[in-house]
C-alpha cells in the first residue's frame, strides 16, 4: 500500500456543518481501517450560533458577532487550508453553493488543486426555495464524488 499522505480541504456552507462533521467522520474511519494516512482540513464553524446556520448569508450578517467574524474565518479558510491542500471537495448537498463556497472553489481552479463535489448540481441563491443553477462551477470540478468511500479511494 502507498504510505503517502495526502489532504482534502473541505468547503461548504455552514448550514451543512453537521452533515460534513458525519462525512468527515466517516473518511477518518475508513482511512483508520486501510491503515492509510490523510490531512483532513475544515471550516471553522466553532463559535458560530449553529441556530444562524440555517438563515441565509444576508440574514446572518445581521448578527454582530457573525458579521465581526466571518471574514477572518473566509480569510484563513483560503490561506492556510484551501491553499495547502492537495485536493479541494466541495461538500454541495443538495447542490447548494453559497457565496463563500463558490470562492473557494475558484481560489482552488486558481491555484490548480483537483476539486471533487458530493453532487452535479451547482445550485445557489437564497436556501431552499430561490435557487438558480450557476453555470460556471461545473467547468471546474473534475469529477463528483458522493461517499467517503469514493473520496477515500481517490486520496489513496
Amino acid at each position: 500500500m502507498w504510505n503517502g499522505m495526502k489532504s482534502v480541504v473541505f468547503c461548504t456552507s455552514q448550514r451543512f456543518r453537521f452533515e460534513l462533521d458525519e462525512f468527515v467522520k466517516k473518511l477518518k474511519e475508513r482511512a483508520r481501517e486501510r491503515d492509510a494516512h490523510i490531512v483532513v482540513f475544515t471550516p471553522n464553524f466553532e463559535g458560530d450560533d449553529p441556530a444562524l446556520a440555517q438563515l441565509h448569508e444576508r440574514e446572518r450578517l445581521n448578527d454582530h458577532l457573525y458579521r465581526a467574524t466571518v471574514a477572518g474565518k473566509v480569510y484563513d479558510h483560503l490561506f492556510r487550508k484551501v491553499r495547502v491542500a492537495d485536493i479541494c471537495f466541495i461538500f454541495n448537498k443538495n447542490g447548494y453553493i453559497g457565496i463563500n463556497t463558490s470562492g473557494e472553489l475558484f481560489a482552488a481552479a486558481i491555484l490548480g488543486k483537483t476539486i471533487y463535489a458530493l453532487d452535479k448540481r451547482m445550485l445557489m441563491g437564497q436556501y431552499p426555495h430561490d435557487l438558480y443553477e450557476e453555470p460556471s462551477p461545473h467547468k471546474l470540478v473534475h469529477e463528483i464524488v458522493e461517499s467517503p468511500e469514493d473520496l477515500l479511494m481517490r486520496l489513496l
